[in-house]
């Protein structure tokens, strides 16, 4: 559902990047590109799949979440090319120009429907921007505890509107995953419009190495 989710979010860049390019508004189609490929790709999705894009014991979920990975990149270099010709050629030379047979990402075609094509949709729609959302605020409760980002969580209750929880259902397992949270309590709160950390308790901070 997260790699779905991803890649459903992603489409939806390339068809507002396409549309402004059509429109001749090239300053639009790199702000939805840049905008998405720090908030979306970097900040929240590698995040979120980075576990199970390791994990050993789920070769099902390894796969689909390294071959999001993969379509997220080629596809985001696409959209890059035209602003960043130099970067984007290099980038594409070391993954993708064998692959996909063109040497050059100049050569090749603008990003379209067909390069999604067997990736699904997702069971909700909001799903992936749920998942953004709640490690966000997942992190920024860390930040101000003054407790890094890899620290896990021995317990957390967490409060957003019941649509949010929702959305945030069919993807916890990455997010709880790249959070470390342990046990938790879902509160339903339609006051909200975001997802509110009320309590969290964080696992021991690590004993120092003892210098040598």
């Amino acid at each position: 559902e997260m790699d779905k989710g991803f890649l459903a979010a992603l489409q939806g860049v390339v068809d507002e990047a396409t549309a402004s390019f059509e429109a001749f508004d090239f300053a639009s189609a790199l702000k939805a590109t840049e905008t998405f490929f720090w908030s979306g790709y970097t900040d929240s999705y590698v995040e979120l799949v980075k576990a199970r894009a390791r994990a050993e014991d789920d070769p099902q979920g390894r796969a689909s979440a390294v071959a999001a990975l993969r379509l997220g990149l080629e596809v985001l270099l696409r959209l890059f090319a035209p602003f960043l010709p130099y970067i984007s050629e290099t980038v594409w030379s070391w993954a993708f120009a064998e692959e996909r047979g063109e040497a050059s990402i100049h050569a090749a075609a603008w990003p379209s429907a067909a390069l999604f094509e067997g990736t699904g949709s997702p069971q909700r729609p909001g799903s992936f921007d749920a998942a953004a959302q709640c490690l966000g605020a997942i992190n920024r409760s860390k930040t101000a505890d003054n407790v890094g980002v890899a620290r896990g969580i021995t317990s957390m209750t967490l409060a957003g509107p019941a649509a949010l929880l929702a959305d945030l259902e069919p993807v916890r397992g990455d997010v709880w995953a790249a959070a470390k949270v342990g046990e938790f309590e879902l509160v339903p709160d339609d006051a909200l419009t975001d997802f509110e950390v009320r309590a969290i308790v964080f696992e021991p901070k690590p004993e120092p190495k003892p210098k040598a």
